[in-house]
């Protein structure tokens, strides 16, 4: 690129490390625009109700809704038993608090299924990781892949312990590239 080119793409705000992204400002209730490198780890995106446009929050600055949805049956708490199971040593979650954070989803069907997804991925990357530090970065590194898409999960997603080969595979196994 050339130094008109790149001068042009600065000062309108098109260059890659100058990207910004809508953010939820919890705070004063609106979106306001950040760059997308002053997202930390842990950030996520959401639908906020009545706004098309995806922002990213911060997870811990957001409140539960009500509960939507009635106690499941004995298939679908089946599938809440292996989720809570299989990241029982990341979230100190009840099974009885994960059914009822199902129940609060819009659509809780589709959000098992995300969480099964994501409990099968953990079994495959840590079912013989004798290494605490390793499940941990598998886990937020599935953590990251759910609250966000494929084009940005790497915007979140900072490995400590997996190296980024290590995290790729497990990422893209998750959107389910080879």
């Amino acid at each position: 690129m050339g130094l008109g080119n790149w001068l042009r793409q600065t000062f309108r705000g098109q260059h890659p490390s100058r990207e910004l992204v809508p953010f939820l400002d919890s705070e004063n209730g609106r979106v306001v625009r950040i760059p997308a490198s002053e997202l930390r780890p842990g950030a996520i995106q959401i639908r906020l109700q009545g706004n098309d446009e995806v922002v990213w929050a911060l997870p811990e600055q957001l409140h539960q809704g009500e509960i939507k949805h009635p106690e499941f049956d004995e298939g679908i708490r089946d599938y809440i038993r292996q989720i809570h199971m299989a990241f029982a040593e990341h979230r100190s979650l009840s099974f009885d608090q994960w059914e009822e954070g199902f129940r609060r989803d819009g659509n809780p069907e589709r959000e098992i299924a995300i969480w099964s997804h994501a409990a099968d991925i953990d079994t495959a990357f840590t079912a013989d990781e004798s290494s605490v530090d390793r499940r941990q970065d598998v886990y937020q590194c599935i953590v990251a892949c759910m609250t966000t898409g494929p084009d940005d999960v790497w915007k979140v997603l900072r490995p400590e312990v997996l190296t980024k080969t290590q995290a790729e595979k497990l990422v893209n196994r998750f959107f389910g590239k080879q």
